[in-house]
């Protein structure tokens, strides 16, 4: 596995907390602008949808009040009069007869110009009046401002208009734009009655027409100023419900009447709705789109403003970089600043790890300095106690070991001097002897030669006995012939004649499946407590229990003797004591000595034997 340092994983988690917190904030951000600059954008066009709409209603309704002030105006009636009469005229002659008198024509023409120049008519295209001789029957003669030569026929799309059912109706008429074939061009149409005479008498009823220009229509919709709110893409315009324009494209020359705008804010306004929506244009462009219908009478048209949805969020995506941009700066300061911290936290970590290296290359001096209070500074703190409690357990273990080594070479000396004086005082004598009465037989005649031979013979059988005997020292064979508790009544039984001591004994349980090694050193260990008890203790009485309960084996040593305090034993130079810790620690048990002055002194050993089981004798684990 990769080795990932400390530093490199806080840099590594700040970084991407900090990245985490960023990418929300500035999702949280973006989106929550994005959502404010679209109601904003649908706001504007929302606002200049109503304007664009109260201008082309107050035009409608302009134009409404003027038909209506024209309608009931002396010089109107007067026109209308004079078309009467000349119609009728007209009417006598042919209805094929297209010509009236130039007299008539030139009549006309005057009062046409009076009246338009009167009332300044400059939204209007002078059509004439359309004449009724009664409710039932019309003349269906008109005069047009481009033909005051003569009267020509009502154009055919006005014929099927029905402008008027009442002789006195007050009731303004505007005809939907149609397409006029003759002219080649869109054509609007206004209309009001003319009433002539009085009811009951001789009255005509005569119907006063003007087209409406649609040129002033274009110029409250089209606008291509890119500061008015619609930007470089922006438009308002008019829908019929037929889904034709009926106002010019800002896109598209030529739009009125010939372009077909059938999308979803249309249909809505259409059925009389009127909303914002995200749809895609009569282009086939996705747009931000303000939706209603127009409010004049006779009209079903619907009023939108829109602009392309890719320049509404221009403003968002500049958003979206700045926030892009300032979370990198961010994300790079942040980064710098952990790094910053991460090494400031890291270092007197590195500083601990390149000391703990030291310390276990045995460097066991290393002191760190605490440069706060804090964890480290308690980490730092501990490795110094945790240096100088090594340093101090490492010479008192080096101590031990110098002690163990003294005490493994004294032992051995003292061993070697037991043999050497056991070998020269027991079996060096008795070979001595035997020499001595090997010479003595070169004097001797037969009958005495007899007798030292006997004698020879019993020499030889104590130099057997003592041959056993140190053998039996050195490694008991009863012990594996014959188990603990028979070694240890031989023991017993032994010291008991060279010491006079009085040992009383006594043995509970089963020792004969007890390792090797366990019973050895159990068997040295007591061999050990006898000698310093025979030694130092001036004891009369020694009480052994060995007792064994399942896998637990003690054995408790007391004496009558004078006792001794364990705390200052082996500073006189013994080692007893310190051999007996050292076998018991050797098979993972617990020796407790306790002695006082005159009390004597109990010796109490514990040692679990089933570790040893597995060990040594491949006994399965419990």
């Amino acid at each position: 596995m990769k080795k990932i340092l400390l530093s490199e994983k806080l840099i590594l988690y700040f970084v991407l907390l900090g990245l985490g917190a960023i990418v929300i904030v500035s999702t949280v951000s973006f989106f929550g602008t994005k959502t404010a600059l679209m109601n904003r954008t649908f706001d504007q066009l929302t606002s200049l949808r109503i304007t664009k709409n109260n201008q082309v209603e107050q035009f409608f309704n302009d134009r409404i009040r003027d038909m209506q002030l024209l309608a009931g105006d002396d010089d109107t009636k007067m026109l209308a009069t004079a078309i009467s009469q000349n119609g009728q005229e007209n009417k006598r002659r042919s209805i094929q007869d297209d010509k009236l008198t130039d007299v008539a024509v030139e009549r006309i023409n005057d009062q046409v110009d009076r009246y338009l120049s009167k009332y300044k008519l400059f939204q209007y295209h002078f059509i004439g009046f359309y004449l009724f001789s009664d409710p039932e029957e019309s003349i269906g003669q008109c005069f047009s401002d481009s033909i005051f030569s003569g009267i020509q026929p009502l154009p055919i799309f006005l014929r099927n208009v029905d402008f008027h059912k009442s002789s006195y109706s007050s009731h303004v008429a505007i005809t939907d734009e149609s397409f006029d074939v003759a002219t080649n061009r869109p054509r609007m149409f206004i209309s009001a009655p003319v009433i002539t005479g009085s009811p009951g008498q001789d009255w005509k009823n005569t119907t006063l027409i003007l087209e409406v220009s649609i040129d002033a229509i274009d110029t409250i919709m089209l606008n291509n100023d890119p500061l008015s709110g619609l930007g470089l893409t922006g438009e308002t315009y008019l829908v019929g419900s037929d889904y034709k324009m009926r106002s010019s494209s800002r896109f598209q020359p030529g739009s009125i009447l010939n372009t077909v705008v059938k999308t979803a804010p249309v249909e809505a306004a259409i059925a009389g709705k009127g909303g914002c929506i995200i749809s895609f244009d009569y282009r086939n462009i996705p747009v931000l789109s303000s939706y209603k219908n127009v409010s004049v009478h006779g009209l079903n048209w619907a009023i939108l403003a829109e602009i392309d949805l890719k320049e509404a969020m221009i403003p968002i995506y500049e958003t979206r970089t700045r926030i892009l941009l300032l979370s990198v700066l961010i994300l790079l300061v942040f980064f710098a600043f952990v790094f910053m911290i991460s090494r400031h936290i890291t270092k007197p970590i590195i500083r601990l790890k390149d000391a703990t290296i030291k310390l276990g290359q045995g460097n066991y001096n290393m002191v760190l300095p605490v440069e706060s209070m804090d964890e480290i500074g308690m980490l730092t703190e501990s490795f110094n106690i945790m240096s100088r409690q090594i340093r101090e357990k490492t010479s008192e273990l080096q101590r031990e070991r110098f002690g163990s080594m003294r005490s493994v070479i004294d032992g051995e000396e003292m061993e070697r001097q037991r043999l050497s004086r056991e070998l020269h005082d027991g079996i060096g004598q008795l070979l001595i002897a035997i020499k001595l009465r090997l010479e003595g037989l070169l004097y001797q005649d037969g009958k005495d030669i007899k007798n030292s031979i006997q004698e020879l013979k019993k020499y030889f059988d104590q130099i057997i006995d003592e041959v056993r005997r140190i053998s039996n020292n050195l490694m008991p064979s009863v012990l594996e012939a014959f188990g603990l508790a028979i070694a240890f009544r031989n023991l017993f039984t032994d010291t008991e004649e060279l010491s006079g001591l009085r040992i009383h004994f006594e043995a509970k349980g089963d020792f004969d499946n007890l390792d090797k090694k366990v019973k050895t050193y159990i068997y040295r260990l007591t061999q050990e407590a006898l000698s310093n008890i025979v030694k130092h203790a001036e004891a009369r009485e020694v009480w052994v229990n060995l007792n064994r309960e399942g896998e637990l084996l003690s054995l408790m040593i007391r004496d009558d003797g004078k006792g001794f305090s364990p705390e200052n034993a082996g500073k006189a130079g013994g080692n007893g004591i310190h051999n007996m810790r050292e076998r018991v620690s050797l098979l993972d048990g617990r020796i407790e000595i306790r002695s006082e002055a005159r009390q004597g002194t109990t010796i109490k050993v514990t040692i679990p034997i089933i570790s040893h089981y597995a060990s040594n004798q491949d006994f399965p684990r419990g």
